[in-house]
């Protein structure tokens, strides 16, 4: 080797060190501020957003090989300048409470205690830490090899807005190793986050949780941040109607108020307004009706008799669900309210009663002349004369697969997946021949339930079977939770 290419090894080995210093120094100063003694709900959200920061800083590091293969493709002075800043930036007390109003002194309260970091304080820290067990792990760890110790510290001031101030520099610092990743990387790590939060929201039961990481998702650092915080939206929706782990229905005691921004209204329709465009109602207990002069999907639900009260408070889940399905990744029709039992088809039935619920069509007011919409289910066009194309069924299951990622992450279970479910628009200018048809929309809605629900008897139809778990089909089905 060279004098010139020792002297760049060189170089170049010592900024790696420098930086793996720099990194060390930086997780302490996360530990430090985390375990920071502070009651109240706003330093909770803090501590959330901090424990996120954290884990996409050791993910970095993981992802460049910072402890145990160098990558040699690194900028390491700018790793190193950029490292030394959040270093100043989270272990400089008198720099957190000149700039930040953030007051950091001694705890003396348990001084005969050892100095050890803790496991996380926070609900949402205790979920990051059970779904991925390495990352308190490997923080102890890194604390471990820099001096086996941090000081434990106390809040004497805490300024909600300046504590947010620190939190957006926090993510920049961030946001600027990350951006020194190749594209690959960076995809990575936003995919990786994205199933982690989606895991921490199907298994978190607070609202303000899932509010936390409706913030966060503002900084979009993960792929697809508006779908994700839909479906905490969703979620937080479950879980004001009382639909918490321990509870099949809506309970008016255990409602909580909704998060700010969240509308949650249950609709129901005037039947005056609505007209139908058939007298017989076809086997799938769906049909085209308008209401209010507007084309819509009706979707009956029949309920035996003795089970009303139960499953109406369904359809009302439902209903509220299906009316928030905002997001372009929810591939379903958006719900307007549902029907009262007096306009179904059989208001004398003495085994059974039904409820609608009621669809807007996505058609605007030039499509509805001079031709009628009409609702085809996949079923249907796959025996088209014009069969879909390989790139044509991708994005179906593209589509479908994002709607179920939808409804699983907020903690609901379609339970009627099937061709026939499946639906398309075609009007005047849209059809499925000319390869611009409206759709796919899961529809079939009618025995969709919450997690902690239980499964509503299907009947036992040859064709609808075959899409059901062998254990879940006919008389003797299993009953699943």
């Amino acid at each position: 080797m060279s004098a010139g290419g020792f002297e760049y090894a060189v170089g170049a080995g010592g900024l790696i060190s420098l930086s793996l210093t720099l990194f060390r120094g930086c997780i302490q100063g996360f530990e430090i501020i985390q375990l920071a003694a502070h009651a109240g709900s706003e330093a909770d959200n803090f501590r959330c957003k901090l424990e996120v920061e954290q884990y996409r800083l050791i993910q970095w590091a993981e992802r460049i090989g910072l402890e145990e293969q160098p990558s040699e493709r690194m900028n390491w002075t700018l790793v190193g300048d950029i490292l030394k800043q959040m270093e100043a930036l989270l272990l400089d007390t008198q720099a957190l409470k000149k700039k930040y109003r953030l007051d950091l002194v001694p705890d003396d309260s348990n001084a005969s205690a050892p100095e050890s970091t803790a496991p996380p304080k926070t609900s949402f820290g205790k979920l990051l830490s059970k779904l991925r067990p390495d990352f308190p792990l490997a923080s102890s760890r890194i604390i471990h090899e820099s001096n086996g110790s941090i000081r434990k510290l106390k809040w004497a001031a805490f300024d909600r807005a300046k504590a947010a101030n620190l939190i957006n520099d926090i993510v920049h610092f961030n946001n600027s190793l990350h951006g020194l990743l190749d594209n690959v990387n960076q995809d990575f790590i936003k995919s990786a986050l994205g199933s982690l939060l989606r895991d921490i929201i199907s298994r978190s039961n607070a609202t303000s949780e899932l509010e936390v990481i409706k913030q966060l998702l503002s900084s979009a650092y993960v792929a697809t941040p508006a779908a994700v915080a839909s479906a905490a939206s969703l979620k937080q929706i479950r879980l004001v109607l009382g639909l918490g782990p321990n509870h099949n229905s809506v309970n008016q005691s255990v409602q909580r108020a909704p998060p700010e921004g969240i509308k949650i209204r249950l609709i129901q329709l005037k039947p005056n307004l609505f007209q139908r465009e058939s007298p017989q109602l076809s086997p799938t207990g769906r049909e085209l009706a308008r209401y209010k002069s507007s084309p819509v999907v009706v979707e009956w639900k029949f309920i035996e008799r003795g089970h009303e009260k139960e499953l109406k408070t369904r359809v009302d889940q439902l209903a509220i669900l299906l009316s928030h399905t905002y997001d372009t990744s929810f591939h379903s029709l958006h719900c307007i309210g549902f029907l009262p039992k007096d306009v179904s088809y059989q208001p004398n039935d003495e085994d059974s009663i039904c409820y609608g619920l009621v669809f807007k069509l996505p058609i605007s007011a030039s499509n509805l002349a001079p031709i009628a919409p009409v609702i085809r289910p996949l079923s249907t066009l796959f025996a088209a004369r014009r069969r879909p194309s390989l790139n044509e069924r991708r994005d179906i299951a593209i589509a479908l697969a994002e709607t179920i990622l939808q409804l699983h992450t907020s903690g609901w279970l379609h339970k009627a997946i099937r061709s026939d479910n499946v639906l398309y628009v075609d009007t005047g200018d849209s059809k499925w021949e000319s390869c611009n048809v409206t759709g796919p929309f899961l529809a079939g809605y009618e025995y969709a339930r919450p997690t902690t629900a239980y499964t509503e008897a299907m009947p036992a139809v040859p064709e609808q079977e075959m899409y059901r778990h062998p254990k879940g089909q006919g008389l003797t089905r299993a009953n699943f939770r």
